[in-house]
């Protein structure tokens, strides 16, 4: 009989309310007179200032007049307004800093008008303005923007025009987002906020990672993991009974997203939105192959493949990806496909006697092995910790001397064009579209691609006439080509 987890938060769930209710928010300046100076020593960095570089804060995003500003090095933001619409006609951005950005109008409703409703960021592959809920009226209300903005509440409005449908006391995920009203701190920097020790590290995050319950019951669709539900893939691994919290690894202070993004300590050290590696627990565990060198993958590129679709999820080849990473961990090392993943329906992940749940080989390694079968896979996976790469022959290929990338074809082009690369050996890569400042427009490769030549589709549908730039980074070897659309 299969266990569900995660009932006790129950309890957590009535009680925050309360303790909540008996202080207000300050807004994130009267965090930043502090914590954006004091936390230089106290923690060795700028915990607002790097904060301020994590996608948290950017989650629902004022517009006036212009499109929302990103921090450096991360979102290249959205490059214009719904079709039919202006940026004068809208209230907020919902998102752009990820993965997609939806739009709310003046009058508290999202724009649903046309096929160009969401924008989705990383759009290579297809074109990044999608319909969203076609012709639907969808007012911006709690039960949309709770996970949105700090200090939500069900009563009263934030539109003038609109009634009902809620009011907040900031857009965006700030500070008092996941620590609570701070007027008691305020007060007295010895009071600490009302959210602490695991309702913090773990529980909190509960609150916006889960769907529908905060158990290990794993909502899906389409064959991903339905996004940002990390919460209930938490409570089904070994990871969760184990003791382990959201905060075990992650740094919420710091830039993951866009590790680029985040700054250095006080001594000049590089800070990361990781705290704790795979390796730091589970050592010895490079896979190898037959000759003893060691295989470029990294623990997560096989353990949390992207199950999960925030906005984009392909088929690849064989494999499959979405655009999140899964925090199931296990692996169903069987011959078997991804319908064998979920339930029967296709509604949730499929769970197995202890109550967890395991991604299958056609996310994790077909997305690079895009020619092979999962019984092809299957031969690797069981014991590779132990045994490496060894007992299956590849079919022969030609493998590339050097790394290269070649110049695109048609060049100029328009809207389409491939970019061809070549792999000397299994590696981690990423293939990247820039524009003329420096802007990051778009990702076609990122992760661990095997040997051979590869070749790649770039999809400029959305994108101005002009230059851009695109550049492979592989094992600290940069190339960079110039090419050019032409409408």
């Amino acid at each position: 009989m299969k266990r569900f987890y995660g009932l006790p938060v129950l309890l957590l769930i009535f009680l925050v309310p309360l303790v909540l209710q008996a202080q207000n928010y300050v807004g994130s300046d009267a965090c930043m007179s502090c914590h954006g100076s004091a936390d230089v020593t106290q923690a060795g960095y700028n915990i607002y200032e790097e904060y301020m570089k994590t996608g948290h804060p950017f989650k629902l995003n004022p517009v006036s007049g212009a499109p929302p500003v990103y921090p450096t090095n991360t979102s290249p933001g959205v490059p214009e307004p719904p079709h039919g619409m202006t940026w004068d006609s809208l209230s907020y951005v919902i998102g752009g800093f990820g993965w997609k950005a939806r739009f709310v109008k003046k009058n508290g409703y999202i724009f649903t008008a046309n096929d160009s409703a969401q924008y989705n960021l990383w759009g290579s592959g297809e074109t990044q303005w999608v319909p969203y809920h076609k012709g639907e009226a969808k007012a911006y209300n709690y039960n949309c923007f709770k996970c949105h903005t700090t200090g939500p509440e069900p009563t009263g409005s934030w539109n003038e025009i609109t009634p009902d449908l809620g009011t907040f006391a900031e857009p965006g995920i700030r500070c008092e987002g996941c620590h609570g009203p701070a007027s008691d701190h305020m007060a007295s920097a010895t009071t600490h906020p009302p959210i602490q020790a695991d309702s913090l590290r773990y529980h909190r995050c509960g609150d916006c990672h889960s769907r529908g319950s905060k158990t290990n019951m794993i909502p899906a669709k389409g064959g991903f993991i339905r996004h940002h539900e990390q919460y209930n893939e938490m409570q089904a691994s070994k990871h969760n009974t184990m003791g382990l919290t959201c905060a075990t690894c992650h740094n919420t202070h710091v830039a993951l997203r866009y590790p680029d993004a985040a700054g250095t300590d006080n001594n000049g050290n590089p800070l990361s939105g990781i705290k704790l590696e795979c390796e730091n627990c589970h050592p010895n565990k490079q896979i190898t192959f037959q000759d003893g060198s060691p295989h470029a993958a990294e623990c997560t590129d096989c353990h949390m493949p992207n199950a999960s679709k925030s906005a984009l999820g392909a088929q690849l080849g064989n494999g499959w990806k979405g655009d999140v990473a899964t925090h199931l961990w296990k692996i169903d090392t069987r011959a078997v496909g991804r319908d064998s993943m979920f339930t029967p329906d296709g509604k949730y992940v499929r769970l197995d006697d202890n109550g967890y749940g395991a991604v299958t080989l056609d996310f994790v390694c077909l997305p690079c092995h895009q020619d092979k079968t999962v019984e092809w896979a299957a031969g690797f996976a069981l014991d590779i910790h132990t045994n490496g790469l060894v007992g299956i022959p590849e079919s022969p290929i030609e493998i590339p001397v050097d790394f290269a990338l070649l110049q695109n074809y048609p060049n100029p082009f328009n809207p389409t064009t491939t970019i061809e690369f070549h792999l000397p050996r299994t590696t981690r890569v990423k293939l990247a579209v820039y524009n003329t400042v420096g802007q990051e427009i778009a990702v076609l490769a990122n992760g661990v691609l095997a040997p051979g030549k590869h070749r790649v589709t770039f999809y400029a549908n959305d994108l101005p006439s002009g230059i851009y730039f695109y550049r492979l980074e592989a094992e600290k070897q940069i190339f960079s080509r110039k090419m050019v659309l032409m409408r």
